[in-house]
C-alpha cells in the first residue's frame, strides 16, 4: 500500500502542474452551468425546465466526469510513451499499486468537480428563487455519482493503456460527446421515445436520472392536468441503479484483468 500511495502522490503532483486540469476539470463545468443559466435567463416565456438547476446539475456532474476519462487516458498514455513506466517495472510495484496510484488522484478531482457543481446549484438556485436541495441530499447526490465517476476513470485508464498519447485523447473525446448526448445531460430524453430506451442501456442516462431523483427535478412532460411530474425513485430508479452497478463491476474487473498486462506488453 505504501508503494501505491507514493505513486498516487507522484500522479497528483503531475496533475497539479498541468493547466489542463484547471481548464477542463474545474473551469469547464463552471462554464457549462453559466452558459445554460444565461440561456434560461434570456429564454423569456419559453423557459426550458431541463436548464433549471435541479435538472441541470446532475447532468453537468455526469458530463464533467467524462473529462476525467480524457485526463486519465492522457496521463497514462504519456507515461507509457516515455521511459517512466519502463523504469517502474524494475520496482516491486504490483498491478493493484498501478491501478490505485492512477485511480485515486482522478477520484479526488471528481469529488472536487462534484462540490463545484453543487455549489453552483446553490448559488443559481437561490438567485433564481427556485431553490436547490438540502445539505444531506447534496451528500447523497455526491455518493450516487461515485459509480459513474469511477466508470469514467476506469475507461480512461483502459484507453491510456491500449492507445498511444495521440489516439487516447481522440477516442476519449468521442466518449465525452456520447456521454452528453445519450446521458440526456441537457436534453429531455423522456420526450424522445425509442432513443431514451437506447440511452438507458448505457450508464450515463441512468446516472443522470438517479441524480434528478435526488434533486426532485421536474420532468419536461406534464400530467393530464398540465401539472409538473417530478423524478422519483420508483422501480425504474432501482433498474437504473442496477444497470450502473453492473457497468461499474464489469469495467472495474476489466481494468484489473487487463490494465497492467497491456502496459507491460506495450512498454
Amino acid at each position: 500500500m505504501k508503494k501505491a500511495l507514493l505513486f498516487t502522490k507522484r500522479n497528483l503532483k503531475e496533475m497539479i502542474r498541468d493547466p489542463l486540469i484547471y481548464i477542463f476539470c474545474a473551469g469547464f463545468p463552471i462554464a457549462m452551468v453559466l452558459l445554460f443559466q444565461i440561456i434560461l435567463h434570456y429564454s423569456g416565456d419559453n423557459k426550458t425546465i431541463i436548464f433549471e438547476v435541479k435538472s441541470l446539475i446532475p447532468g453537468i456532474m455526469v458530463f464533467s466526469y467524462s473529462i476525467l476519462m480524457l485526463m486519465s487516458a492522457l496521463l497514462i498514455s504519456k507515461d507509457k510513451s516515455t521511459a517512466f513506466l519502463k523504469r517502474l517495472y524494475t520496482s516491486p510495484m504490483k498491478n493493484k499499486d498501478y491501478i490505485i496510484g492512477y485511480f485515486i488522484p482522478f477520484f479526488i478531482i471528481g469529488l472536487i468537480q462534484s462540490i463545484i457543481c453543487i455549489a453552483l446549484g446553490y448559488i443559481f438556485g437561490n438567485t433564481s428563487n427556485t431553490g436547490f436541495i438540502p445539505f444531506y441530499k447534496s451528500l447523497l447526490l455526491i455518493i450516487s455519482m461515485i459509480p459513474i465517476m469511477s466508470i469514467n476513470i476506469f475507461i480512461g485508464m483502459i484507453f491510456g493503456a491500449i492507445l498511444n498519447d495521440k489516439a487516447a485523447p481522440a477516442i476519449s473525446s468521442i466518449f465525452i460527446s456520447l456521454s452528453g448526448i445519450i446521458g440526456g445531460c441537457w436534453m429531455p430524453l423522456e420526450t424522445m421515445g425509442d432513443f431514451e430506451k437506447v440511452a438507458s442501456i448505457f450508464p450515463f442516462y441512468p446516472s443522470v436520472y438517479l441524480g434528478r431523483c435526488i434533486t426532485n427535478a421536474p420532468h419536461v412532460i406534464l400530467d393530464e392536468f398540465g401539472n409538473n411530474i417530478y423524478y422519483t425513485f420508483s422501480d425504474r430508479g432501482v433498474l437504473f441503479l442496477v444497470v450502473t452497478f453492473i457497468y461499474l463491476i464489469v469495467i472495474g474487473l476489466l481494468t484489473l484483468l487487463f490494465f497492467n498486462k497491456r502496459l507491460k506488453n506495450d512498454c
